[in-house]
């Protein structure tokens, strides 16, 4: 009983000095994609959407019978979304989302502030309550306070 205690004990310290390691405290480990400072990532996704991640980059992907969807939790992307799929692909970040079925886009995240490029299709942006349609060729930044074309 006193061996069974001290190694639940120990695999405690343990768990604790890895969780506060150097190596976890980097944001968005756990993230379904992510990228290093010197890397690009190029993945095709279930549905045969082409995505791009830049350095320094994270997503989480989330399909289901209802939606596509994709989180942008920092830095930059580029989306060729496959638009055989009757699901919106929605693309995601916690200032609004951009929602489509055709659009090959860019997006970035950098501080508080998101901005868009679309280069064909057309998507929605929904920001801060406000809904804004954009068609190829249009940028967008938002942020908390909502959309505003640069």
């Amino acid at each position: 009983m006193k061996t069974t205690l001290a190694v639940i004990l120990l695999a405690l310290v343990a768990a604790c000095a890895l969780l506060g390691s150097p190596w976890m405290s980097q944001r968005f480990d756990l993230a379904d994609l992510r990228t290093t400072a010197s890397q690009q990532l190029s993945r095709h996704l279930d549905d045969g959407t082409l995505l791009v991640l830049q350095a320094n980059s994270a997503v989480d992907v989330e399909y289901d019978g209802q939606q596509r969807r994709v989180t942008l939790l920092e830095g930059r992307l580029a989306v060729d979304v496959a638009d055989d799929d009757p699901r919106p692909f929605l693309l995601v970040t916690e200032h609004g989302t951009l929602a489509t079925h055709d659009a090959q886009l860019s997006m970035t995240r950098q501080g508080g502030a998101v901005t868009a490029n679309l280069q064909a299709g057309s998507a929605e942006l929904d920001s801060a309550g406000q809904r804004l349609l954009l068609q190829a060729g249009q940028s967008v930044q938002f942020d908390r306070s909502g959309p505003r074309t640069p």
